[in-house]
């Protein structure tokens, strides 16, 4: 409390302020007067007169600002009496016998009154500028929970900075030179000026470098500057700067020091708490990556296995019987070792994506793309390899931009295509459609053949090839599990479901930017 009451004193009174106390004070004392004067006419109150300059007194402390009103209003009501309701009336006389105790001890008890008054005032003040803080540090405790960026908490700890203590407020995460997020609230025209001004930043730089208060405060040197900059920090760690500019560098005392401080720990704790967040993701990422290696390496044993024999085996067929063998059966076995190329080259393709999307510190590159562009390379590209498949594709007439790496997610809808032409074992077209729903692009390819085993739609992302023979399953693996990787690495999602009437649906949908 010593160090808002010292705070208020030393709050700079405008001349408008002084006049307009001044001008209360005068009104106060002339209705004690006329009251004082009305009720010794009535024959109310003959004796302690005094008492009603004492409320008048009180008022006035209350209705101003500081200690001199009060004191001002106990001398006029002193000389009031002694003018008015002493003997001789409507003189001063202060020779009279015992008189000057009397004046002496009715200033000292109008003095203590506007004393007492004044201070019960500024302790309401007080209580009602804590209170006020207190539900602003529950508001910032609140919103900073719900904060899932660095970026974020900045924007909500120079919110409620400037909210708390009605002034500008800058923020730095990182060295206020240098700093990775800088974020500005001013109340005042020429306020961002000041604080983005050199002499501010070093000012700043200072805070931060020496993990001290800074700038105009009451026990550091000053540095000619007109902010306050205070460290946010822990221990010997300090994460960046918050920076106060008052309209009034006299405001600037120990309470808003020690109000600011709290709030720096909230934001400490969010920062320290995001950081942890980020940690425990980084944790689950690496998970998965261990559990796409495990998957990978499954899907490549049972998918590339398979070919790697039909190829020796023909292959040494016709070396060892290229005599014997008729000219169809060459051909049939040619065919053959010409078809599990291929598929060993889709199979090398689709290799080099994971590798590209789950190598340590690699990042998806998205580009905005036009969907119609990326479906039609991934229909020419499957049309290569299976001529004869019929595809139905169904895009909208409207342009639509998605921010992708377009060869990922052609690789996606190429894998989704080619599982649907070799296992759906039936002569219907497939189908492809584009459309958006709410802020996503979605992607379906459906065929009408014989559907997924109900046990494996949960798992058949994982790479998982279950108890099915491998040749009836080959590429199922590792192609379903490329296109969930790929999917989740741009920030969508993947799912199969069965038909009602036959036949399955293969579902992804990427996060859309801009309109159409």
């Amino acid at each position: 409390m010593r160090d808002y009451l010292h705070q208020l004193k030393m709050i700079k009174l405008s001349p408008d302020i002084i006049l307009f106390d001044l001008f209360k004070t005068i009104l106060v004392f002339l209705i004690a007067t006329s009251f004082a004067l009305c009720v010794v006419e009535m024959n109310v109150i003959s004796d302690n007169i005094f008492g009603v300059y004492m409320f008048g007194v009180a008022i006035t402390s209350v209705i101003t600002s500081g200690y001199i009103w009060g004191l001002l209003s106990s001398i006029g009501g002193v000389i009031a009496v002694n003018f008015f309701f002493t003997y001789p009336f409507f003189a001063l006389n202060f020779s009279m016998s015992g008189y000057p105790i009397t004046f002496a001890l009715l200033l000292l008890m109008s003095v203590l009154v506007s004393a007492l008054t004044t201070r019960v005032k500024k302790a309401a003040v007080l209580s009602a500028m804590r209170e006020n803080r207190s539900e602003n540090l529950t508001k910032m405790s609140n919103a900073l929970l719900s904060a899932n960026t660095l970026t974020k908490i900045l924007e909500i700890t120079v919110d409620f900075f400037s909210q708390s203590n009605q002034c500008s407020v800058i923020g730095y995460f990182g060295d206020p030179t240098e700093p990775e997020i800088k974020l500005l609230k001013a109340i005042q025209n020429n306020d961002e000026l000041i604080l983005n001004s050199p002499l501010e930043l070093q000012v700043a730089k200072i805070a931060f470098t020496t993990n001290k208060i800074s700038g105009v405060t009451l026990e550091s040197e000053a540095h000619n500057c007109k902010g306050t900059y205070i460290p946010i920090s822990v221990e010997n760690r300090v994460y960046g700067v918050i920076g106060l500019l008052f309209e009034n560098p006299d405001n600037v005392l120990m309470d808003v020091y020690k109000f600011s401080s709290i709030m720096v720990f909230q934001t400490i704790l969010a920062i320290e708490r995001q950081a942890i967040e980020e940690k425990a993701q980084q944790i689950l990422l690496e998970k998965e990556k261990e559990k796409m290696r495990s998957n990978l390496l499954r899907a490549v044993s049972h998918d590339l296995r398979t070919p790697l024999t039909c190829i020796i085996g023909a292959s040494s067929t016709l070396l060892e019987n290229k005599d014997k063998i008729t000219e169809e059966t060459f051909d049939r076995l040619l065919h053959d070792i010409h078809h599990d190329a291929q598929w060993l080259i889709h199979m090398v393709e689709n290799l080099l994506s994971i590798t590209k999307i789950s190598s340590e510190g690699a990042k998806v590159k998205k580009q905005d793309e036009v969907v119609e562009e990326i479906v039609a390379e991934a229909i020419a590209r499957v049309h290569k390899r299976f001529p004869d498949a019929s595809i139905y594709v169904s895009v909208p007439q409207e342009m639509l931009i998605v921010p992708m790496d377009a060869t990922l997610i052609e690789q996606v809808l190429i894998n989704l295509l080619e599982n649907a032409i070799r296992h759906a074992q039936t002569v219907l077209p497939i189908a492809l459609k584009v459309f958006q729903e709410n802020k996503e692009i979605i992607f379906t390819i459906t065929d009408y053949g014989k559907g997924i085993d109900p046990a494996r739609i949960s798992t058949i992302f994982e790479g998982d090839n279950g108890n099915a023979s491998v040749d009836s399953n080959r590429g199922l693996g590792i192609g379903l599990s490329l296109c969930k990787t790929i999917i989740l690495a741009h920030n969508g999602r993947i799912f199969a479901e069965n038909q009602p009437c036959g036949g399955a649906v293969f579902t992804f949908a990427l996060p859309m930017k801009g309109e159409s």
